[in-house]
């Protein structure tokens, strides 16, 4: 592909319950592929509808396997229970399991997350919050235990906010071309289909020399400060998904497939 955009892929969910027999599939095309992908593990999963086949009991092994390989490990959560209907500052979901608790709640909750995971000797690289929501008390929370990252937010590229903390942005769901900017393709694989695994297969060959990865964003010379631009793309990438899925929620409706 000629143009400047650039590609990052991710997988949330990972949990010792999740569809492991697609899971083999979609490891061996990334693998083949030499593709590095961000891995959202979830600490100790207490969310039953990411519990859809046999548990991995040699789950942690795994992780530090992926971890070994250069694979980016996410911390997804603690237990991926929502708890409040806070939808934080990115504003897609309005379900949370921190948003709007109050910040020694999510201290301490993020606190045992991260326990866990150093207990299993793997790095939480990057936060990745289940539904995308989480608050300014969480990201101070974050830092204060050494997690300096987020993968998260409609910007078009990777920068660091007054904070210091690192944005990368997450803004799509499928891969799509576009002429330039960081594009973080996000992916739910416990439902897929064979279809479902063709395609992705298809969608990494075409894009892979656009493919790059968590550390390789992460230790770039130079990353820029947040300014009002990334606010004013951000409200204006936000606004059009959200335009987008409220139209394709019409057009349901209007042929039937949905209850108004």
């Amino acid at each position: 592909m000629i143009d400047g955009a650039r590609y990052l892929v991710r997988f949330d969910d990972i949990c010792p319950g999740m569809n492991w027999t697609v899971w083999q599939q979609i490891e061996q095309i990334l693998a083949d592929a030499d593709v590095r992908p961000m891995l959202a593990v979830v600490p100790s999963n207490e969310d039953a509808n990411l519990d859809v086949g046999p548990r991995e009991e040699r789950f942690w092994e795994r992780v530090r396997g992926w971890q070994a390989r250069g694979w980016t490990i996410g911390l997804h959560g603690y237990q991926h229970r929502y708890v409040t209907r806070e939808a934080g500052l990115i504003g897609i979901n309005d379900r949370s399991e921190f948003a709007g608790l109050p910040a020694a709640e999510q201290a301490d909750k993020l606190k045992r997350a991260v326990e866990i995971f150093r207990a299993e000797s793997v790095r939480p690289e990057v936060w990745i919050a289940p539904a995308h929501s989480f608050d300014a008390a969480t990201v101070a929370a974050l830092q204060d235990l050494g997690v300096d990252a987020i993968s998260d937010g409609f910007f078009l590229s990777a920068h660091r906010d007054e904070r210091g903390m690192l944005w990368v942005p997450q803004q799509m769901w499928s891969f799509r071309y576009r002429p330039f900017g960081l594009w973080t393709v996000c992916y739910h694989h416990n439902g897929w289909t064979a279809a479902d695994l063709r395609r992705f297969a298809a969608d990494v060959a075409a894009y892979r020399a656009r493919i790059t990865d968590f550390a390789a964003v992460a230790s770039a010379p130079y990353i820029r400060r947040r300014s009002w631009q990334d606010t004013l793309v951000s409200t204006l990438l936000h606004s059009t998904r959200t335009a987008k899925r409220q139209l394709r929620r019409t057009l349901n409706r209007v042929a039937g497939k949905q209850p108004a």
